[in-house]
């Protein structure tokens, strides 16, 4: 047991024994947990899985999460309770050990999302059950055994110029049209054209951009933005220069809020939820809202959020020419992934193609 050993008191002699074999069945198997101490037990398999159910399981998966202490605590705390929550509707009140494989696909495959949304479920369940693993609560993971949903990866997208200029124009006219008197909700229309500089500046993710804090993320001595291991796929610290365009919105950014607080004292009641920043640089954490709106009224189609992330890499391919710039600046964990968003565009493809035959 790691050199180390363990008195325990065990009793009459067949209990001895009955003991020594299953220290030596669990060594044999791998299966099980040999007690470290004297006050821990020394317990099979079966004996450590019986009775848990998977609410237990994620009772206990959300407190490691969620915990203050945790130094892997993940920045987004909404998507995992929200699939938790749905996980517990179907399996809840289930012992672990007696969910199979083929119930959960059946199960996910019933819920009619998309294959990288269902992807999405599979992990923070199997999750669950890992996180349960670790903590000696149970040895089976049954999603290990399921395998992910094939995702066909949609054709690149990106956000040319004349989209940029006619969303830009409808935010805008939006804070234009805005009456004076109606300061706060002016104040938050003006937050959206940053909203879109930050990402177009950055390439970050969307959950990182509406995570970000002041004194965590933002250094304005060093015009950086410093991502934990935390908040990258790639589990390593993330460093993104903050170029002027972005330097100036943030600014802007803290210019906006400071007025925010302003009106909040002075009129006091009047307090909009959706103003409250907390600390984090903007007020929202979903903009799904004002940006489709935004989208329809440009008469932009098929664009996503994402979309401004593959709008980044591919501009900053075209300025720079350097796949490893592209990969850096994007935090990618292998060129790999940059190749597959720093495309060139059909517009850069047609030049080349043209200076060729010259």
């Amino acid at each position: 047991m790691g050199g180390a050993s363990v008195r325990k008191r065990i009793g009459s002699r067949p209990n001895a024994i009955e003991y020594l074999n299953k220290v030596k069945l669990i060594k044999a198997t791998g299966e099980g947990v040999i007690a470290k101490s004297a006050k821990e037990r020394t317990r099979t398999k079966d004996e450590i899985d019986n009775g848990i159910t998977v609410n237990q399981l994620c009772d206990g998966y959300l407190a490691h999460i969620q915990s203050p202490t945790n130094p892997d605590r993940p920045s987004d705390q909404l998507s995992p309770v929200q699939r938790i929550k749905a996980i517990r509707e179907v399996f809840g009140d289930r012992s672990a050990i007696s969910i199979m494989p083929f119930e959960i696909r059946t199960w996910l495959m019933g819920m009619g999302k998309k294959p990288a949304t269902l992807n999405r479920y599979r992990s923070v369940f199997s999750s669950v059950y890992r996180h349960a693993k670790e903590e000696g609560k149970l040895t089976v993971n049954p999603i290990r055994d399921l395998k992910q949903f094939k995702v066909e990866l949609p054709h690149p997208r990106w956000m040319q110029p004349d989209e940029e200029d006619r969303l830009r124009a409808v935010l805008g006219k939006w804070i234009e049209e805005c009456p004076a008197n109606h300061k706060l909700n002016k104040l938050y229309l003006r937050s959206h054209p940053i909203e879109l500089t930050i990402a177009l500046g950055t390439g970050l993710r969307k959950g990182n951009q509406y995570a970000l804090r002041w004194d965590r993320h933002v250094d304005f001595s060093n015009r950086e933005f410093h991502l934990p291991p935390s908040m990258t796929k790639t589990g390593k610290a993330l460093k993104i220069p903050m170029v002027a365009a972005v330097h100036e919105a943030l600014r802007e950014m803290r210019e906006i809020q400071r007025e925010i607080e302003e009106i909040q004292s002075e009129e006091a009641g009047r307090i909009l939820q959706r103003m409250l920043a907390d600390g984090r640089v903007f007020h929202i954490s979903e903009n799904r809202e004002w940006w489709k709106e935004a989208l329809k009224e440009a008469k932009i189609k098929n664009l996503r959020w994402h979309d401004l992330r593959h709008t980044f890499a591919s501009r900053l391919m075209a300025s720079s020419k350097n796949m490893a710039i592209v990969k850096e600046a994007c935090g990618h964990g292998s060129i790999a992934t940059t190749t597959r968003y720093a495309h060139v565009n059909s517009e850069q493809l047609r030049d080349a193609m043209e200076k060729s035959q010259i």
